[in-house]
């Protein structure tokens, strides 16, 4: 049973994110949170303490947003739990994590411009990504959900245990979906010659390939062949003072070129 926690600022963006997370994982066996997080604006010590009116609207439109995305689901429809936390959302993943009922994977929708055809990731999911130890479904405005098929992931060429597959691994299995491993070898190098032992231990009875391309930024590459490929998922492993981890310090933002329609799955890999 995976616990599925949907954070969401109530926009459009974040509805179409959590109908591709439930859909994803499906409703038998899982659990789904809806989480808001607000701050309160300063107030003067001088004044008599009053209720906190955006605490309210945050748990009035949790409400809101919960029946609106119970209508836009297939039966059987889930069971939704609802969170509104006070701070900054990677604070409260943080000490989420360390509760007694820790999320399996966090969905986030985020925002897309068509005419670049980028996936726009904003200060926000970058934070989360670098400060959580949680695998991270980054869902574009303009993905529709469908049965995952095909599924690409990025290699590094660093470790991957396991552990960081799972939620990968759980998703291909349930869709029989095949995994194009994309070994992203920096421009001027040969690939490894043993490439792929690896992943064929991990992956096991999963269907899976694997491509070297040439490349120095990891996700231009998966791009490159993502575009070849009908992908229905991309995936990368951050891993902290690797390529990938690099993309998430670029700036405030960070743009990935990806396709507006591809989810970008990001699974977090413990420094060895």
């Amino acid at each position: 049973m995976a616990h599925v926690l949907i954070a969401t600022d109530m926009s459009a963006n974040a509805l179409n994110a959590a109908i591709y997370g439930i859909r994803l994982y499906g409703t038998e066996g899982n659990r789904f949170t809806l989480l808001n997080t607000f701050r309160s604006p300063p107030t003067s010590t001088d004044l008599p303490v009053m209720p906190d009116p955006t605490a309210q609207l945050s748990v009035e439109g949790l409400e809101s947003f919960a029946g609106q995305l119970l209508e836009q689901l297939p039966e059987p429809t889930p069971d939704l739990a609802t969170i509104s936390a006070y701070g900054a959302l990677s604070q409260v993943l943080q000490e989420m994590c360390e509760g007694p009922e820790p999320p399996d994977l966090v969905v986030m929708g985020t925002h897309g411009t068509s005419g670049l055809e980028r996936l726009l990731m904003g200060s926000t999911t970058a934070s989360v990504i670098r400060n959580v130890a949680l695998p991270v479904l980054a869902v574009p405005a303009a993905a529709t959900y469908q049965d995952p098929e095909r599924i690409v992931l990025a290699d590094d060429g660093g470790p991957v245990d396991r552990s960081t597959l799972k939620v990968l691994l759980d998703i291909a299995r349930w869709s029989r979906s095949e995994v194009m491993i994309v070994h992203v070898v920096p421009e001027g190098r040969d690939a490894e010659e043993t490439f792929g032992g690896e992943y064929d231990k991990l992956l096991g009875a999963i269907p899976h390939t694997f491509h070297s391309v040439s490349g120095d930024d990891v996700l231009v590459a998966l791009n490159d062949l993502a575009n070849q490929r009908d992908t229905d998922l991309a995936v990368v492993v951050h891993r902290h003072r690797g390529r990938i981890e690099q993309l998430f310090h670029r700036s405030v933002s960070t743009e990935l070129a990806l396709h507006t329609h591809t989810p970008l799955l990001i699974l977090q890999q413990a420094s060895h």
